[in-house]
C-alpha cells in the first residue's frame, strides 16, 4: 500500500516538474517583460521543448527507482534527489541569467540606438535654430508652416520666382522623423506639456516623463507598446535657447527652461528576433546540460545503489555464515568493548545479540580485559590470551560458569583495531576427556581386578579343596572341633572365591549385552563389593528387597555400576555426617513394585542418614564435572552417567534431600512384560 501511494505521488510530482519546466520561461518573462504576451511563440517553442526533456527525464529517473527499489539506504536517496534539485537550481538559475542578460543587452542596444539618434537630431535642431531656420521650396511635403506667420519672413519667392517657406528646427525634426519612421521605423517627435501645435501633444507616457524631467531627470527610458508592437522609448528634456525664444517666447519660456521634451521610440522587433535565437541556445544547451547532469547523478546513484546492495548482500552471506558458525565470534574494539557477536555465541552465554553489543567483555569472561598488551599503546587485551586457543572460566547470564576456549587475534580496519575472539564452550569436551579418563581407569581396574581375580581364584580353590578333604578326614576320625573350625575355613574361602567371582563379573565387557536380569541379584552383587568398606566404616545397613521381584530387561553391568555409584555418594556423605560408629550412621535399601500410569516399575531407594545436599546445590547435582567433593575424591560423572545409564533402561533417577537429615535416591526401572516388552515398547 505504502508502495503504490508513493508510485502515485512521483506521478504527481513528475507533472508538476514537467507543469513547471515547460511554463517556466514564460513566468519568468511575465515578471520581467510584462510587455511580452505569455502565448508567444518564444515561449511556446522553448517551454514545449523544456517540458518534452523533462518528461524524458522524469521516465529515466521513474525507472531508475523503480529498478532501486530493493536498496534500502535511504540516504542515498536523499542525497541523490537534493544534489537533482541543487543542480537543477544552479543551471535554470544560469539559464534565467543568460535570459536576463540576452534581454538587457538588447535593451542597452536600443537604448543607446535611440540615444545615437536623438544626439544625431539634436545637433540638426541646434544646426538649424543656429541658423534662425532654413527656407525649402515649398512642396506638397513641405507646405508653409502657418504656425510661423507671425514671423513676416516666412514665406519668401526668389529673384527667378522661386517660392520658398521657412522651415523652424522644430519643424524640420518632424520631417527628419517621418523619414526614419517609413525608412527604419524609429519614432520621434517633438512633445511639450504645452504645445503650440496640438499634433505634437504628449502621450500619457511622455507625459510622465515630462513631469519627471520638472523634478530633476535628465533622461527617462522604457519598453512600451506602440500599436500592438514592443518598442524602446527614450525622452530627454529641452531646454529652451537664446534661438528659441524667436517663436516660444510668446509662451513665456526664458533662456534655460525646459519647454518640453525630444522623444524617440526605437523598434525592439529586429532585435527580439535576434535574441530568441541565442535564447533558443540558451535554453538547449542549458537543457542537455541540466539532462547529462541528472542523468550522470542517477546513473551514478544506480551504480553506487549496485554497489551497495552488493555490499548489503555479501555482509548478509557474512552474516549468515557467521551465524551458522557452531563456535562463537565476539568482536571487540580497542578498549574491549563488544562490537558485535553471531548468535552462536549470544546463546552461548544466554543472551540476545542486541543485549551484548556495547557492554564490557568482562559481562561474558572475567580476566579478559588486562592491563594491556605487548604492542598495544592503550593497553586493552591481555596478551596470553592473543594467538592460539586459552582455556579460561566463562560467565552466562544466571552467573553459571563454564569452561570456554578462546582464540584471539588483531585485525586493523583503517586506523582502528579490532579483536576478534572465538569462543567454544568446551563443557562437553571435557566431559568426554573425562569419561575418557574414567573409562580407562575402570578399563584398568577391571583388567587389574581381572589378573587378580584370577590369581586369587585357583589358590582359593585349592584351599577350599583341601580344606573339604581334611574336614572329611577329621570326620571321620571324630575330631569334631577340627571339623567345624575346617566348616569355617571353607565357608570363608566360599565368600573370597564369591568376591572374585563379582570381580569377574564386573570386570568382563560386556557392556551392550542386554538380557533378563533379577534386581534381588544386582543389588547383593553390589552389596558384597562394598561390604568390607560399610563393615569397617561403621555403616549400618538395612535391605528390603523381596525375592519375588519381577524379572527386568538390561544391561547387568550398567546397572550395577548404577547402584555401586549410589552406594559410594551414601558412604560418602554418612562419613561427612559421621566420623566413626553411631547408630544414626544408617543405610537403608528397599525396593518394591509401583504402578507409575504406563505400567508397572521396580522402585528401589536408598537413603543415608548423612549431610544431605543444600537446594541451591541438587538442581546441579546431574551436570557433567560438578561435584562437591575435594579434589581427588570425585569426578562429577557418577550421577551424571547413572542417570544416564537408567534413562538407557528407559527408566528414571530422583533424587530428595534434607540437609543435615537425609538423601532418598530412587531408581525406578520397568518390568519386563511376557513377549520381552518393556512397558509397552519393544
Amino acid at each position: 500500500m505504502l508502495k503504490k501511494s508513493a508510485g502515485i505521488f512521483r506521478i504527481i510530482l513528475y507533472i508538476l516538474i514537467i507543469s513547471m519546466m515547460g511554463n517556466v520561461n514564460g513566468l519568468m518573462d511575465l515578471v520581467l517583460h510584462p510587455e511580452i504576451p505569455y502565448l508567444d511563440l518564444e515561449h511556446i517553442v522553448v517551454g514545449g521543448m523544456m517540458a518534452f526533456l523533462t518528461a524524458i527525464l522524469c521516465v529515466i529517473m521513474e525507472a531508475n527507482i523503480r529498478t532501486s527499489d530493493e536498496i534500502k539506504s535511504s540516504e542515498l536517496v536523499v542525497y541523490v534527489w537534493f544534489m537533482a534539485i541543487v543542480w537543477t537550481v544552479i543551471v535554470f538559475a544560469s539559464l534565467a541569467w543568460d535570459v536576463v542578460s540576452e534581454r538587457q543587452a538588447n535593451t542597452e542596444i536600443a537604448l543607446q540606438e535611440a540615444r545615437t539618434i536623438y544626439e544625431k537630431d539634436l545637433n540638426y535642431y541646434r544646426w538649424a535654430t543656429g541658423h534662425d531656420g532654413v527656407f525649402v521650396p515649398i512642396t506638397e511635403w513641405t507646405k508653409p508652416n502657418r504656425y510661423l506667420r507671425h514671423i513676416p519672413e516666412y514665406k519668401v519667392e526668389t529673384l527667378s520666382g522661386q517660392k520658398l517657406t521657412l522651415v523652424n528646427p522644430e519643424y524640420m525634426i518632424r520631417q527628419v522623423y517621418e523619414m526614419q519612421s517609413t525608412k527604419f521605423g524609429v519614432l520621434g517627435h517633438i512633445t511639450s506639456l504645452d504645445p503650440i501645435r496640438l499634433e505634437n501633444a504628449a502621450d500619457p507616457w511622455e507625459e510622465k516623463a515630462l513631469e519627471s524631467f520638472e523634478e530633476g531627470k535628465t533622461e527617462v527610458s522604457a519598453i512600451e507598446e506602440i500599436d500592438g508592437q514592443p518598442y524602446l522609448r527614450l525622452m530627454r528634456p529641452m531646454i529652451t535657447e537664446v534661438g528659441c525664444l524667436k517663436c516660444h517666447a510668446s509662451q513665456g519660456y526664458e533662456e534655460g527652461d525646459i519647454r518640453g521634451g525630444i522623444s524617440v521610440s526605437v523598434p525592439m522587433a529586429h532585435l527580439n528576433a535576434l535574441s530568441r535565437k541565442d535564447i533558443l541556445v540558451f535554453a538547449f544547451g542549458h537543457v542537455c546540460l541540466w539532462i547529462l547532469g541528472l542523468l550522470g547523478m542517477f546513473l551514478g546513484s544506480n551504480r553506487v545503489s549496485l554497489s551497495i546492495r552488493e555490499r548489503e548482500e555479501a555482509e548478509a552471506r557474512l552474516r549468515t555464515i557467521i551465524d551458522n558458525m557452531h563456535d562463537g565470534l565476539v568482536i571487540l574494539d580497542e578498549e574491549a568493548v563488544i562490537d558485535s557477536v553471531n548468535i552462536a555465541a549470544a546463546m552461548m552465554f544466554g543472551y540476545q545479540p542486541d543485549d551484548l553489543t556495547g557492554n564490557d567483555v568482562e559481562i561474558l569472561a572475567e580476566g579478559m580485559k588486562g592491563a594491556g598488551d605487548s604492542d598495544s599503546k592503550d593497553g586493552t587485551m591481555v596478551d596470553i590470551h592473543t594467538g592460539g586457543p586459552r582455556e579460561i572460566k566463562g560467565k552466562r547470564k544466571d552467573d553459571s560458569t563454564f569452561p570456554l576456549e578462546v582464540s584471539v587475534s588483531k585485525m586493523r580496519f583503517g586506523l582502528k583495531k579490532f579483536y576478534i575472539v572465538m569462543v567454544r564452550d568446551i563443557t562437553d569436551e571435557k566431559i568426554r576427556k573425562a569419561e575418557a579418563l574414567q573409562a580407562g581407569k575402570l578399563a584398568a581396574i577391571g583388567e587389574l581386578a581381572a589378573g587378580v581375580a584370577h590369581e586369587i581364584n585357583n589358590p582359593i580353590n585349592g584351599v577350599i579343596n583341601y580344606a573339604q578333604i581334611m574336614k572329611d578326614e577329621c570326620e571321620e576320625s571324630g575330631q569334631q572341633e577340627y571339623s567345624e573350625l575346617l566348616g569355617r575355613l571353607i565357608k570363608e574361602g566360599e565368600r573370597v572365591a564369591g568376591i572374585v567371582r563379582n570381580l569377574l563379573s564386573f570386570a568382563r565387557q560386556q557392556d551392550e549385552d542386554v538380557d533378563e536380569v533379577r534386581l534381588k541379584e544386582i543389588i547383593a552383587d553390589s552389596i558384597s563389593l562394598v561390604k568390607h568398606q560399610l563393615t569397617k566404616e561403621g555403616i549400618v545397613l538395612a535391605v528390603d528387597v523381596p525375592d519375588d521381584l519381577p524379572v527386568l530387561r538390561g544391561n547387568p553391568q550398567h546397572l550395577q555400576q548404577v547402584f555401586l555409584n549410589l552406594l559410594s555418594n551414601a558412604r560418602y556423605a554418612l562419613n561427612e555426617k559421621y566420623h566413626g560408629p553411631d547408630k544414626g550412621k544408617r543405610l537403608d535399601i528397599k525396593s518394591s513394585v509401583v504402578d507409575l500410569g504406563g505400567g508397572d516399575m521396580i522402585r528401589t531407594t536408598i537413603t543415608d542418614y548423612g549431610c544431605g545436599i543444600p537446594s541451591e546445590i541438587i538442581d546441579h547435582i546431574f551436570e557433567s564435572l560438578f561435584s562437591t567433593k575435594p579434589a581427588g575424591l570425585g569426578t562429577g560423572l557418577g550421577l551424571s552417567i547413572s542417570r544416564d545409564l537408567v534413562h538407557n533402561h528407559h527408566g528414571y533417577l530422583h533424587v530428595e534431600s534434607v540437609v543435615n537429615h537425609h538423601t532418598s535416591v530412587t531408581v525406578d526401572l520397568p518390568v519386563t512384560r511376557k513377549g520381552g516388552e518393556i512397558n509397552g515398547e519393544v
